[in-house]
């Protein structure tokens, strides 16, 4: 026989699996109890629990600063313990029967689809129930691990999607059952309803279809039963950090036609390589369709549970549909360095007629956040505001396509009204404060500040400032040289204000860059946008471009690195892992560069599943051994900043103004070898392919030593580079059979700068 839990607020009896349930149901939606303490009492020789979904929406954090907060309670893995029931009996001994997420507790919102009636529970396009979907192993390894049993019923909901079946001893009187919350996690449980099969007497009719429910008992939980079966579903879902290779065979995608990058280690091709290869293909092809339209997606993409998932995937949109500006700059910048011309220029086409699309509440023309969608009303916030640094974005990725030669003079005189239009927008804001908020500085509605409000931040600000100042040099080209002097002149007071308002005295440091963290995204790594812009414009050798701004942007890291720093910073893999690592190249910090290299390859490798594509983000566990990927594959400012890690590598900067260019290559300290052919590189007559290979050791032509460290280079081409730098070395007695025009330090090594 039965008996059950009826809580006061019982008004329904509902039968699963042939157990009698009290529930309480509200206009279709079966509740969940609150209470902490049951009062169930009697002997039983099985407890059944209905419901055992984690009541939290959340299995990760949605963005914000908890990971550079030390804070992983909302995150939640195979294994994770959310809290635990007492079972007390009469004599005042008790069972402690936890609750652990994968074993007797698992998500609804996300891998399940909610019902109508169950109103929005924050499920964002589930059910995410890849693997498990389409993988017969993956579900069986799920079955395995899962002491639950699951509703039958199409009916099923939240609250009554499980059963959990518990045996406790038989021969002692229960008086009350307690439920306590783990403390560290803030997943909780959701459950509706808690039945006994009473433990003498005769059984009921239903009891034979309880029986074949799974079940557990004390000693399950005491030797952990469930550890092999758990640990097993973990490694297949999650990547292990002891489990990425060390090499890989070479990745053959369909259609390759961008330059061929290759980066090789001790044991063979790095997985690097495939990372690069998969990302430029999905960018050239997915980012931009063939009808010039951006995409901030690439349509049918994994998404992994938005932001807020747990490992488990499905194939959706996502944000195909949408031109985020601030994405699709920077994708465009990337595609552009591969030599994909034609398709950049079309897609700016496709943004300059967005440059007009209207806007409610700033009436001149500009690009909005999300560039294709049209704010309904003034307080359609989110797409209205002025998102100045995706605006800054496409002006700095139209510059480059310039710059490198995908379009002409010709091009800027027939686009001179668009490129206009885009730069008069920074000169309105100043121009009306009352309207723009202008105070020296520009006010942004942006992730980079606040994004329904607004705010004043450094990153939207420097980015808004060279994008003016790249702009002017396009009108230098079509011989308005008084409007290119106006641009310059609002980007001197800008830069004042810039200097007032983002930069402080450090009491170790001297002067460094600070910004705000006051929206979503996890570190205060924007602060180095200098550096990361100054390697789109300035060139790939920043201590030589600009010594001053180098020590400020190095003064800077270190200051950051007191505050929070990570080689593995991939709650976001752009904004975090990618603007850490191409700081860290950019100001040829050697250790830094290494580890962030490696680390950034290996959250984008898992070993079955849609393996290589840049992610949007990582949930690291705390013990950093193992994490699962978050929210969209091949999100574009994500993807753009791992790609752009491949270009500072690669070192073919043809950035300087005097139509030359040069080699900067670097080898992270896992790498020995790279090779590099197809390459396209702006000079003065034009555009040229060239190839080269660079390696750690003597094994090429051309080689430069220290007597402790060698490195070698190969190169043919049409054109040949201005200068090549080597190293980096341990001592400035540098001998090669190359000219050695100057030995330079920088960041406590040496380089030698060589003519071929």
């Amino acid at each position: 026989m039965f008996k059950c839990l009826k809580t006061d607020r019982a008004n329904k009896t509902l039968t699963v699996s042939g157990i009698p349930f009290e529930v309480c149901e509200q206009d279709g939606k079966i509740e969940a109890i609150k209470a902490e303490s049951m009062a169930l009492s009697g002997r039983f020789r099985a407890l059944y629990f209905l419901g055992m979904a984690t009541e939290s929406w959340q299995c990760s954090e949605w963005w914000g600063q908890q990971e550079a907060l030390y804070d992983h309670s909302t995150r939640l893995f195979l294994g994770d313990r959310i809290g635990h029931f007492r079972i007390i009996f009469d004599d005042r001994t008790m069972e402690l029967v936890s609750v652990i997420f994968g074993v007797n507790a698992f998500n609804y919102n996300l891998f399940c689809k909610p019902k109508p009636c169950e109103g929005n529970l924050m499920s964002f396009e589930a059910p995410y129930n890849e693997p498990f979907k389409s993988d017969a192993r993956a579900k069986a390894l799920l079955d395995a691990a899962l002491i639950l049993n699951e509703n039958p019923s199409e009916d099923a909901q939240k609250a009554t999607k499980w059963i959990f079946a518990y045996r406790p001893r038989a021969d002692k009187n229960i008086v009350s059952i307690e439920w306590h919350k783990e403390d560290g996690k803030r997943a909780d449980l959701c459950f509706s309803a808690l039945t006994g099969a009473i433990a003498e007497g005769a059984p009921c009719d239903d009891a034979e279809d309880a029986a074949k429910l799974k079940s557990a008992d004390l000693d399950f939980f005491l030797r952990k039963a469930y550890y092999a079966p758990l640990d097993a579903l973990k490694h297949r879902l999650y990547q292990y950090r002891s489990e990425v290779p060390e090499a890989a065979e070479l990745l053959e995608t369909e259609k390759f036609d961008a330059p061929d990058i290759r980066f090789y280690n001790a044991k063979g091709i790095d997985i690097l390589t495939n990372v690069y290869r998969k990302n430029i293909i999905d960018m050239a092809y997915g980012k931009i369709t063939d009808d010039g339209m951006p995409h901030t997606s690439t349509a049918g993409t994994a998404n992994f549970g938005c932001y807020i998932g747990f490992g488990t995937f499905n194939y959706s949109a996502s944000y195909g549909a949408h031109v985020w500006t601030r994405d699709t700059g920077r994708m465009l910048i990337e595609v552009t360095n591969a030599g994909y011309f034609g398709r950049v220029a079309a897609a700016v086409d496709k943004l300059h007629e967005m440059l007009y699309y209207p806007s409610v509440r700033f009436h001149v023309p500009h690009w909005k956040r999300v560039a294709n969608l049209v704010a309904r009303d003034e307080n359609d916030l989110f797409n209205e505001g002025n998102e100045n640094d995706g605006h800054a974005s496409i002006m700095t990725a139209i510059w480059y396509l310039w710059r490198k030669g995908g379009v002409d003079n010709a091009w800027l005189a027939a686009n001179r009204a668009h490129l206009k239009a885009a730069a008069d927008y920074y000169l309105w804001q100043e121009a009306n404060p009352a309207e723009s908020n202008f105070d020296r500085v520009l006010y942004t509605h942006s992730e980079t500040s606040t994004q329904i409000l607004g705010g004043y931040d450094l990153y939207s600000n420097m980015i808004s400032y060279y994008a003016e100042l790249l702009y002017a040099q396009l009108f230098d080209a079509l011989g308005d040289v008084d409007y290119a002097a106006e641009l310059r002149g609002f980007c001197a007071r800008l830069k004042r204000g810039i200097f007032d308002r983002f930069v402080m005295e450090h009491p170790r440091f001297g002067k460094v860059f600070t910004d705000t963290t006051d929206d979503c995204w996890t570190y205060e790594y924007k602060r180095f946008v200098c550096a990361l812009i100054g390697t789109d414009y300035l060139g790939y050798d920043l201590h030589d471009a600009d010594p001053e701004l180098y020590d400020l942007c190095r003064s800077t890291f270190s200051a950051e690195k007191e505050v929070y720093y990570a080689p593995c910073s991939g709650r976001q893999m752009g904004y975090g892992q990618g603007y850490l690592t191409n700081c860290a190249l950019a100001l040829d910090l050697y250790e830094e560069y290494s580890e962030c290299v490696k680390a950034s390859a290996m959250l984008c490798y898992h070993h079955t599943d849609v393996p290589y594509v840049v992610p949007e983000g990582v949930i690291m566990h705390g013990s950093g051994e193992y994490w699962f990927r978050n929210s969209d594959l091949g999100n574009a400012v994500q993807q753009a900043e791992i790609i752009k890690e491949v270009r500072l590598i690669a070192g073919a900067d043809d950035l300087a103004e005097n139509g030359r260019f040069r080699l900067i290559p670097r080898l992270p300290a896992h790498i020995d070898r790279m090779s590099v052919a197809d390459m396209p590189v702006k000079c003065v007559d034009g555009v040229h392919r060239v190839n080269y290979e660079y390696a750690r050791g003597g094994g090429l032509p051309l080689c430069v030593s220290d007597g402790r460290n060698t490195y070698s280079l190969r190169f043919t081409g049409d054109v040949l580079p201005e200068l090549v730098r080597f190293g980096p070395f341990d001592s400035p007695d540098i001998s090669a059979n190359i000219t050695i025009v100057r030995v330079a330090q920088i960041g406590g090594r040496y380089y030698a700068y060589t003519q071929i």
